[in-house]
């Protein structure tokens, strides 16, 4: 090696370990944000005749408000007894000591709340309905915004978030996650989803344990015990999701997003919980299920994870979406575009009689959704055509917003909401956060009874985790690292460039 040429291999390693080395202190100081709006409407209306036998049958009897009855609260504190909440409750997890929190309103720029955390501490923020809100964090934290009116004093249960949890880097996808838990004292209404082959352990607060075993592509629904903190530490990398989906003799149906299992939201391969019909199938009168939607022509697969075998495939147009219901406990979607990934309900109220004395115009959509959208990544997304809905984009810096042929110059700390339903392309040329709020247009008056999600970070939208994907259908797996390919691509530039001007000179 001429003394030339190795000049420039110390040039291109020491550009490397400079690059590194700024990575890793840019990441140490940065703060971490998030952004969210307590819907302003939490309340349900019920039909005046839902406590007949048969109820839920006379579309003109009027409506009441909601009674904290028969498991309709689903596990959130109503007012008096009624289906009404005045606040929601914020819960904020650290992963590490020493983490830092404050809690603005963006309305006025007030610190609501600050706190310093250790690992696995809580820290509780009741919200006026209708306030927007900014969390600022020196360290990653796990949030949780719940349909819960009060500070948990030791509770038989919690509302069930229908979501996937952030890691403790801040991503979907992880070997270490850092949560409280929300459900009711019964149920496997956890799920780990395992993207590469993993030994698994669940730790909660009190020393309790529990470990696993998932092959690539598997899963495990798990209970976790409302309101405690548990770490779950994996060999490999997994996801972790609590929801469920209803079907027949059930009258509500949350929408959710599905995080990719690649990185952020807009992907290629995707794991989530389904559901597999036992004695209830699928409603075959409510317009609801799972919706891909892709900006290119697209085919897609959907695996049934125990089987590993094909159940469905569709095709689908540019701009378009296509729906399914898979009869599996849990799935992968395969695409071979990027597409978006949901489970929404089109916000109709009529849905199946079943037994119990249910009636046909039971059904209750809603949702509380979050979703990253990335630096100039086209995002298909569907706001449902018979719902309320809103959608609240913000930004930390300031942003170019694109919603189909609307440009909005983004401020930041300063949300966008757009209410026009059906299918729409968004873009931009900086990270985004976007919420989601659906509930059903009939009655008019109906307000929104979620249950609650994770909030995701703004940082970390645009950073992808390192992971190992095997294919269902044999063949060799795919290793993502695309994380760091943007200083990969400054290092190879610096050196073809040094190798140019070296070739350039004469010898």
């Amino acid at each position: 090696m001429t003394r030339r040429n190795l000049a420039v291999v110390t040039t291109i390693v020491f550009l490397t370990a400079s690059l590194l080395c700024y990575a890793r202190f840019s990441v140490a100081q940065e703060n971490y944000t998030y952004y969210g709006v307590v819907p302003s409407k939490i309340y349900r209306y019920f039909l005046a005749d839902w406590n007949a036998t048969p109820g839920w049958m006379n579309r003109d009897a009027g409506w009441i408000l909601g009674f904290d009855t028969a498991g309709y609260g689903q596990g959130a504190v109503g007012l008096n007894g009624r289906l009404v909440a005045l606040k929601s409750l914020l819960i904020i997890v650290a992963s590490n000591d020493n983490t830092n929190v404050k809690v603005y309103d963006l309305a006025s720029n007030e610190l609501i709340s600050e706190k310093t955390l250790n690992n696995m501490g809580r820290h509780y923020v009741l919200l006026n309905n209708g306030t927007k809100f900014k969390v600022v964090s020196d360290k990653h934290v796990s949030i949780l915004l719940l349909n819960y009116q009060q500070p948990p004093d030791t509770p038989n249960q919690g509302p069930l978030p229908h979501c996937f949890y952030t890691s403790t880097d801040g991503l979907f996808v992880g070997k270490e996650f850092v949560l409280m838990a929300s459900q009711g004292t019964t149920g496997t209404s956890y799920t780990i989803l395992a993207v590469e082959s993993s030994e698994i352990k669940i730790t909660r607060e009190d020393g309790w344990e529990q470990t696993l075993k998932l092959d690539a592509n598997y899963y495990r629904y798990v209970q976790l015990m409302p309101f405690r903190i548990y770490k779950i530490t994996s060999t490999g990398n997994i996801m972790v999701q609590s929801g469920s989906i209803s079907g027949i003799g059930a009258q509500d149906s949350t929408c959710f997003p599905i995080p990719s299992a690649e990185g952020g939201f807009i992907g290629k391969f995707f794991l989530t919980r389904a559901f597999k019909a036992i004695e209830w199938g699928w409603d075959p009168e409510r317009d609801y299920g799972y919706r891909a939607l892709a900006a290119e022509n697209t085919h897609i697969k959907v695996y049934d994870l125990e089987t590993k075998q094909v159940i469905g495939e569709y095709d689908i147009k540019a701009e378009s979406g296509v729906g399914f219901r898979p009869n599996a406990y849990a799935v992968a979607v395969i695409s071979d575009k990027p597409i978006t990934l949901w489970h929404l309900h089109n916000g109709s109220i009529k849905n199946s009689a079943a037994g119990g004395g249910g009636g046909v115009y039971e059904g209750y959509a809603n949702g509380l959704m979050f979703i990253g959208i990335r630096p100039n990544e086209e995002a298909i997304i569907q706001l449902p055509a018979d719902a309320h809905v809103e959608a609240y984009f913000f930004a930390k810096e300031e942003t170019q917003l694109y919603i189909d042929d609307l440009r909005v110059n983004l401020q930041p700390d300063s949300p966008y909401l757009f209410t026009q339903p059906g299918l729409h392309s968004v873009k931009s040329n900086k990270n985004l956060i976007l919420q989601i709020n659906v509930w059903p247009r009939e009655p008019e008056f109906q307000g929104l009874w979620f249950k609650g999600s994770i909030i995701p970070c703004v940082e970390k939208l645009n950073v992808n985790p390192e992971v190992t994907i095997s294919s269902l259908e044999g063949g060799f797996p795919i290793t993502y690292v695309i994380a760091g390919a943007a200083a990969v691509a400054i290092v190879a530039a610096v050196a073809v460039l040094l190798l140019r001007r070296r070739a350039s000179k004469p010898g």
